[in-house]
């Protein structure tokens, strides 16, 4: 398959080298230069489908210049292995679905995506005697399930950014104490805009891809998002949803969501769920990108105010050159934001959106136990939030991680002694992170030191 930059359509890159590079050499995002697409028959073959069986449906269109079909039938079942049974589950909620993504290893939807994606490396590189050290930011549940699908795989190493004291104590202890001598855990003293910024730096680094094999783990990466693409089919293709709820900071899991759309599957509306950093619910209410300092709430893992994946977006209403000039000036706070009338009219007849403070999901997640005996983690309970908000048939919210993940800001608002969760995991070994300061070159040194 033949893929492109967001910011230069000049150059074609092949599978290959959008999964070694992660980044596009020019800081743009890879993108298809053209979306298979499913036929109305070929979705009709899915309904009540298994996960696995609409799992091979899609990866085949991407990756059959890179494995066989045999191969890509091990890749998938090796992914799901840690997960439980069912993989992924619908739970009805008074008007609305939750689509629950916490049957993984990590209990979060990452799980997802990352389990396939270290599984397509570690194929890869076998296949071709390679070595590499996989890069990432997080803001907490994308490290826990990354080093988790990484961890001790062969021809890999792994280093994730999170902010130094910018997680909840369960996420940080999911990276921190794996106990692998291939995952490297880096707390950043600043905001996960800090973190993935200097990841962006490092691929964008000539001197240091000169001597480090380096791909990107974020869904800046293509092959993070197209296996998102794969619950939302198994929504549709299983309980005929046509509208989801998407709690959203990166904006990977909506994107995948679009990107499904783009291939011919029938979504009628897309809602941006966002809480206090409120950016993308900013822009399809008013068109407003300007940016504001990240506030801390009690969903940290959407505490975002530079959307990465929202690049690969507008790159289809903009085009590469207006849309390099805005991701380029992005950063730049002492500018007032916004796109052209025409893009923005577009992107707002796909998309809705709503914002949710850290009051309303205490509230959500109070409501929702006391009426339906259902524990929701904060991220969620944002979701619900919105979602109940909007006037919306059919609808589906995402259930992004488990309640056990965030216990100080569930007990908080449920405030029952002895809550007892349905999930747990064990923390075996010793914490292992190293502090560093916000500054390019001190991660490029210890990158070079590790890799």
């Amino acid at each position: 398959m033949d893929y492109l930059s967001t910011r230069n359509i000049n150059k074609v890159f092949n599978t290959n080298e959008v999964l070694e590079l992660g980044l596009a050499p020019d800081g743009g995002l890879f993108i298809p230069k053209k979306f298979p697409t499913f036929s109305k028959e070929e979705i009709k073959k899915l309904e009540n489908k298994s996960y696995k069986f609409i799992a091979f449906s899609i990866l085949e269109k991407f990756l059959s210049d890179l494995f066989s079909k045999d191969e890509i039938e091990t890749i998938i079942d090796e992914a799901y292995y840690s997960f439980d049974d069912k993989i992924v589950s619908i739970t009805e909620l008074d008007n609305l679905k939750l689509l629950n993504l916490f049957h993984g290893p990590t209990l979060a939807f990452k799980d997802y995506a990352m389990s396939l994606l270290a599984k397509i490396y570690e194929y890869y590189l076998k296949k071709n005697n390679r070595n590499l050290m996989v890069l990432g930011a997080t803001s907490g549940d994308t490290g826990s399930a990354a080093i988790n699908a990484f961890q001790g795989l062969e021809n890999i190493k792994i280093c994730i950014l999170h902010p130094h004291n910018g997680t909840s104590e369960f996420q940080r202890k999911q990276m921190t104490t794996v106990g692998s001598d291939n995952v490297f855990n880096v707390a950043l003293e600043g905001s996960f805009d800090d973190c993935q910024s200097i990841v962006k730096k490092a691929f964008n680094d000539k001197e240091l891809l000169q001597k480090q094999s380096l791909t990107a783990v974020n869904s800046i990466n293509w092959f993070r998002i197209l296996p998102q693409t794969i619950y939302y089919a198994w929504a549709i293709s299983n309980y005929n949803i046509s509208s989801f709820v998407v709690p959203t900071g990166n904006f990977g899991n909506i994107y995948a969501a679009y990107a499904l759309k783009k291939m011919g599957f029938l979504i009628k509306d897309l809602v941006i769920a966002t809480n206090e950093n409120n950016i993308l619910d900013r822009f399809i209410q008013s068109n407003d990108l300007s940016l504001k300092k990240v506030i801390k709430t009690n969903s940290p893992s959407m505490d975002i105010m530079i959307s990465s994946n929202f690049e690969r977006l507008v790159y289809d209403f903009l085009g590469p050159d207006n849309t390099s000039e805005l991701f380029i000036n992005f950063s730049d706070t002492r500018k007032s934001l916004h796109i052209e009338k025409e893009a923005y009219s577009k992107i707002k007849n796909i998309f809705k959106s709503g914002m949710t403070t850290s009051f309303e999901v205490l509230n959500e997640i109070k409501n929702t136990y006391k009426n339906n005996n259902l524990i929701l983690d904060p991220h969620t309970a944002v979701g619900v939030s919105v979602a109940r908000k909007m006037q919306i048939s059919n609808i589906c919210s995402l259930a992004c991680a488990h309640p056990v993940k965030f216990q100080d800001t569930v007990n908080r608002a449920i405030n029952e002694n002895n809550l007892i969760y349905d999930k747990s995991i064990n923390f075996k070994n010793p914490e292992r992170y190293d502090i560093l300061s916000n500054d390019y070159s001190v991660l490029k040194k210890y990158i070079i030191e590790h890799a």
